[in-house]
């Protein structure tokens, strides 16, 4: 008995000697189905959401699993938190140069690619924002 409680403690202490070590475990990734074989909802919207916005899926159209996911996004505080980054780093950029007074400095603020590619989508009916 005492020597299984031995046992039991020595393993506890030396699991976490080393545990500064590996501040950062390895995630395994999550399963795509639970485990009778159902697909898990609202679990690939994140990868979704990644490839539209790297423009590596085309002609997409927003599945009704993922509607929650994307509204939240847009109506929530980390879209405004994404829209103030891009906001400022282009601020920041604008107050480095150096413009020279009595010239015509004009700015013109072009339509990217992604929101060309994504007309189509915005552009349907069925499509509850935009």
């Amino acid at each position: 008995m005492i020597f299984l409680l031995g046992v039991v403690v020595t393993s506890f202490f030396d699991d976490n000697v080393y545990a500064h070590e590996y501040p950062h475990p390895i995630h395994l990734l999550m399963p795509h189905s639970g485990s009778a074989g159902h697909r898990i909802k609202g679990l690939n919207c994140l990868s979704w959401r990644l490839a539209v916005e790297t423009n590596n899926l085309r002609d997409w159209m927003l599945s009704e699993e993922c509607q929650g996911y994307v509204g939240h996004y847009m109506m929530g505080a980390q879209y405004h938190k994404d829209c103030l980054a891009v906001t400022s780093a282009a601020y920041g950029y604008l107050k480095s140069l150096s413009l020279k007074n009595g010239r015509n400095n004009t700015w013109i603020f072009d339509i990217d690619e992604t929101s060309l590619s994504n007309l189509p989508y915005y552009a349907r009916p069925e499509v509850g924002f935009g």
